[in-house]
This record gives C-alpha cells, structure tokens and sequence, in this order.
C-alpha cells in the first residue's frame, strides 16, 4: 500500500473541455469575482434571484407543512411554488430574448468585441454599432 507524496500541489480538478471546475469562483479576467459579478448579473435581472428565492421558500415551507401533517398549509405552499417557478421561467424567458444569457462556448456574447469601449457602454440586450460605424 503506497500513500501519495507529501507537499504535491493540489489537482485541479477539470471537466470534459480541461477547464477548471471551479475557476467561476476565482477572479475572472476582467478583475471581477464571483461575488462582484453576481451582484452585477442581480442588478441586470433582478427578477430571476427573487422568484427563485421565493420557488425555494415556498417549497420548503410546503415540505415542512407536510412533516407537520398540515394537508391544507401544503396544498397551499405547494401552489405558490407553481406561481413562483412560473414566474422565474418567464424572468429567465425575458432575459434570454434580452441576449443575456446567450453565450458561446467561450462564454461570450455573440456580437459583443469586449474591447469595444461602446459596446460596454450599451445597455444590454441591445447590440454594439457596427465597425467603422
């Protein structure tokens, strides 16, 4: 029986593309950390967090009303989490047309130069000007 060497670095570990699993909680490249670029993504589409907020505090108040054997709090719980997943896939629905959250495989939006100070500036969903334009 042989033990692993003392003092190696730690393996990353890596999906089917090589990339770190957890590099999305390291800086990103454009100096951004997972906490910094979630709030930002909040402040783009509040709505998604909030709904899915309450999809998960309306499930588990239903789970809880069952342990408890309350047949009717469930029953009720349980609707408002229809509601609320509803209205989360819609938010989710509404910020895909906006082009939020279409990306390519490198994580990029298509149509968007990440060294194009305009395109930065542009609200989103709404694409960049064209070159030279």
């Amino acid at each position: 029986h042989t033990h692993p060497p003392q003092n190696q670095p730690p393996v990353a570990m890596s999906n089917q593309e090589g990339r770190d699993v957890f590099s999305y909680l390291k800086k990103q490249n454009d100096g951004q950390t997972f906490a910094s670029k979630s709030w930002r993504k909040f402040k783009q589409d509040p709505l998604i967090p909030i709904f899915f907020g309450l999809t998960c505090t309306a499930l588990f108040g239903g789970l809880r009303a069952m342990g408890r054997g309350d047949k009717v709090a469930s029953n009720r719980f349980m609707r408002m989490r229809v509601v609320m997943q509803t209205g989360c896939l819609f938010a989710l629905a509404y910020a895909g047309v906006k082009g939020r959250l279409i990306v390519d495989r490198d994580g990029k939006r298509p149509g968007v130069d990440r060294n194009n100070t305009t395109a930065t500036k542009m609200p989103p969903g709404i694409p960049p000007p064209p070159p030279g334009a």
